[in-house]
């Protein structure tokens, strides 16, 4: 039981290290005019729960096919530096992903 509040600990960490970081990544690029809202965090965080998930579970099917949405959002936006952005915004939440699937796995 103590893996468990272990694990849920550094996952509310881990997620509110995100949003600073999210927001950081916000603030340094002056184009922007997105500000981070509770829909956004909150997207976010089914974001990486649909990866851990799928992590978990070995569903890597459903991967590609969250890959391929991710990337058909984007395909319209030219702007380099907001598309920058956006792959350091993913590679960070597919690495906390990866992390909570690993806790999870740990503790199985």
């Amino acid at each position: 039981m103590s893996n468990l509040i272990i694990y849920i600990l550094i996952m509310v960490v881990s997620e509110a290290l995100a949003v600073l970081w999210f927001w950081l990544l916000s603030k340094l690029n002056p184009k922007n005019k997105r500000t981070i809202t509770w829909t956004s965090i909150l997207k976010g965080i089914a974001e990486r729960a649909f990866v851990t998930f799928s992590l978990v579970n070995a569903l890597p099917h459903s991967l590609t096919v969250f890959a391929a949405l991710k990337i058909a959002t984007r395909i319209k936006d030219e702007d380099k530096i907001s598309n920058d952005f956006y792959l350091l915004g993913n590679l960070l939440s597919i690495t906390l992903a990866i992390v909570y699937s690993q806790l999870i796995l740990k503790l199985e």
